[in-house]
């Protein structure tokens, strides 16, 4: 499982099968990533979010621990701003359906093979 962090060139590789829960998880991106009691605390401003299967970006945690490691195929960590910086406002109208008043969550996906970025829009609901 790749693992890419917002401002670091190369990714890191994680074994979900090693871990038994978020905690672990959140622990384990810690010490690779040098950033100790940056993740686990939300005030600390970094945010944990991933792609499933189809590609969707999700924030990590929302899913039971077992779904997740069924679906994730790669982990981000971004900054709060930088999440901010994804998410298409929402929209107020009552007229529209709880799905549509949801934000959307957009990532260009960048390949890793060499060359240049295949950047493909995604789009999520969260």
């Amino acid at each position: 499982m790749k693992v890419h962090k917002q401002g670091s060139l190369v990714g890191r590789a994680i074994d979900l099968s090693r871990l038994s829960s978020y905690n672990d998880l959140l622990s384990e991106l810690e010490r690779l990533f040098g950033m100790e009691g940056l993740l686990k605390d939300p005030d600390k401003g970094w945010r944990i979010l991933y792609t499933d299967s189809e590609n969707d970006i999700m924030v990590v945690g929302d899913d039971p621990w077992h779904e997740f490691c069924d679906v994730v195929s790669k982990i981000h960590i971004y900054t709060q701003e930088e999440v901010e910086k994804m998410t298409i406002g929402m929209i107020s109208d009552d007229t529209h359906s709880c799905l549509e008043e949801a934000p959307i969550i957009m990532e260009a996906s960048k390949s890793s093979s060499v060359g240049q970025p295949d950047y493909s829009p995604t789009a999520v609901r969260v």
